[in-house]
């Protein structure tokens, strides 16, 4: 009887174990209140999401930034939704040229231990990208040479992390690299919450109306554009798209920062 009931007890301790880990892996780190998420798309972007993919917050990283969210409210809309918005925002004030060859995006994820979230969002991106005929070369951080390089250097254990990091010391001058590091990703992205609760985004008039004068100004390109989307160009885009990223996304894979850099001289006054 006791090695029956040993036997009970030891298919029933499997069973919760398995249950357990199906359950971590379907849901990430279950602790973890917060998801991050970085665009740069030259407006540099950082979104707070809670665990439903759901934005919580959203800050500008740079002064092109404040301009295309301007008068965008984002919160409480998927991540998905939200990132189209503001890539189409994008396009529409200029900053993404939609018949240009040299628009770039960089991904940056801190989302727990499935990436389900790093998944989502780039097949988003990548799904934008293609509906709205813009080619763009798009890359993830820890796909980025020299942040690996970096990475190791500063001895923190992924990219992504190094990414953040790096945001929040940017930001922040009274921030250590050395310190955060010793962080955990699920207490730095906690930071950045609380951060963004402290210092919400309010645009300025003068941003909002540098907003509407570069909509107005790149109007007639962008709605040119728009108008000769069919689903035939649709196919032959789809096709082109493909190629553009296996020749063009190599460059901004070893160094974006600097492939960025030359796009900004290139596309911003």
């Amino acid at each position: 009887m006791e090695k029956k009931a040993t036997i009970v007890s030891l298919i029933a301790l499997a069973i919760i174990v398995a249950c357990a880990s199906c359950y971590i892996i379907l849901m990430g780190i279950t602790t973890k209140e917060y998801n991050y998420i970085q665009l740069e798309v030259n407006p540099r972007v950082e979104f707070i999401l809670d665990k439903k993919f759901g934005v919580v917050s959203i800050s500008p990283l740079n002064s092109d930034a404040r301009i295309v969210l301007a008068d965008l409210d984002l919160v409480g809309l998927d991540i998905t939704e939200a990132s189209n918005i503001f890539l189409d925002e994008c396009a529409k004030t200029g900053y993404l040229d939609v018949n240009g060859l040299d628009n770039a995006t960089n991904i940056t994820v801190i989302d727990g231990i499935t990436q389900a979230l790093d998944t989502h969002i780039a097949k988003s991106v990548y799904k934008f990208y293609r509906e709205n005929e813009i080619m763009c070369a798009v890359t993830e951080a820890d796909e980025v040479r020299t942040l690996f390089d970096e990475k190791i250097k500063n001895k923190v254990c992924c990219s992504n992390k190094y990414k953040l990091l790096t945001t929040m010391v940017e930001k922040d001058s009274t921030l250590s690299l050395d310190t955060l590091k010793k962080k955990s990703e699920v207490e730095l992205v906690e930071m950045v919450a609380v951060s963004h609760q402290e210092n919400p985004f309010t645009p300025t008039a003068e941003e909002i109306a540098i907003k509407q004068q570069l909509i107005s100004k790149n109007s007639d390109t962008y709605n040119t554009h728009k108008k000769c989307i069919s689903n035939y160009s649709q196919q032959e885009f789809s096709q082109l798209f493909d190629k553009f990223q296996r020749l063009s996304t190599g460059k901004y894979l070893y160094d974006f920062s600097t492939e960025y850099a030359n796009w900004q001289q290139k596309h911003i006054s």
